[in-house]
């Protein structure tokens, strides 16, 4: 078991064959609690409009090259459809942080639970408490809002944005009922190794059902765009030792990691991750979801199925 500051830090630097006997026991851990299978969930990007104005990410409200976009309504219960009847049993709605989006939410959640009764997730930015209680009442069983960093110094830098805002939306997502998913970015401009120790540490703090580590991604016309990439071993060890700490919750892994390494996903289930996220986004949409790269890497049912098979795991669908 990992419980100290100096264990974790120790764990984080573990390379060639201490990194994979570190792998093995997030593996085992994972295996224990789940058993050794791939969740898959369906991803709706409905819009990249954000009133946000953080510094990594190209869908930025500065950024006045990219073409914004939202769904219809008739279109994101379409595709829903599509999700579900490719035996994807998790409906993922994801956007930028947006009024227009959080309307759409409102509208669009209770019809898709209604007409699947599927298990709908949401991402789509800071929302007042009430708010989360009523995309909880209409039928969404949980909502992601990464943390990003534990440093205040740091996010602020990299955001624009309070800290403290940040963590007490994470603490409202909890009240409301939902589950909750939260997580980090690794590689951000002057992180230190303590501060990824601070962000297991604060995920350790809010025991999340879902926790997400990313590999930082330069996107082009961002202040950010010459910052070099995450490092993929620190993404990868702090993806395992989460996996020791919460064997029960579900940890992806993200499109981010095949984008910067071949087979970067498969890498990330053998770090103990369980989760793959399949993009169901209409292509013309899709293209302008700049949200870490705009040549990012987007996942294919038949990639997940190749990911699937290398790492052995049955992918989970119904």
């Amino acid at each position: 078991m990992i419980v100290t500051r100096e264990e974790i830090k120790s764990r984080l630097q573990a390379r060639g064959g201490e990194q994979q006997e570190l792998f093995s026991h997030a593996r085992q851990a994972r295996d224990k609690a789940q058993g050794n299978r791939l969740n898959i969930r369906g991803v709706i990007e409905l819009s990249n409009s954000c009133v946000e104005n953080c510094q990594y990410c190209a869908m930025r409200r500065d950024n006045h090259a990219l073409n914004r976009y939202i769904l219809d309504e008739a279109t994101v219960l379409s595709v829903a459809g599509d999700i579900i009847n490719a035996g994807i049993p998790t409906v993922f709605l994801q956007s930028g942080e947006s009024p227009k989006c959080g309307q759409l939410l409102e509208r669009i959640i209770p019809e898709i639970y209604t007409r699947y009764h599927c298990s709908i997730i949401l991402c789509a930015g800071k929302r007042d408490a009430e708010t989360y209680a009523r995309y909880k009442d209409a039928g969404a069983e949980g909502y992601i809002l990464k943390f990003e960093t534990a440093n205040p110094a740091l996010y602020e830098d990299a955001t624009g944005a309070s800290h403290q805002e940040r963590l007490s939306c994470i603490r409202g997502i909890r009240a409301a009922g939902m589950k909750l998913g939260t997580g980090s970015i690794v590689g951000l401009p002057n992180q230190t190794l303590e501060d990824i120790v601070d962000d297991i540490l604060l995920a350790a703090h809010f025991a999340p059902d879902f926790v997400s580590v990313a590999p930082f991604i330069p996107n082009s016309g961002t202040p950010y765009e010459t910052v070099p990439k995450g490092d993929i071993d620190l993404t990868l060890n702090t993806m395992a030792i989460w996996r020791i700490l919460f064997p029960a919750a579900l940890i992806p892994t993200v499109s981010a990691l095949e984008y910067i390494h071949p087979d970067g996903q498969a890498a990330g289930l053998s770090a103990g991750a369980n989760v793959i996220t399949i993009n169901f986004t209409p292509k013309q949409s899709r293209d302008k979801y700049a949200i870490y790269a705009k040549d990012r890497f987007v996942v294919s049912l038949e990639h997940a199925h190749k990911t699937a098979e290398k790492a052995g795991m049955p992918l989970h669908v119904v």
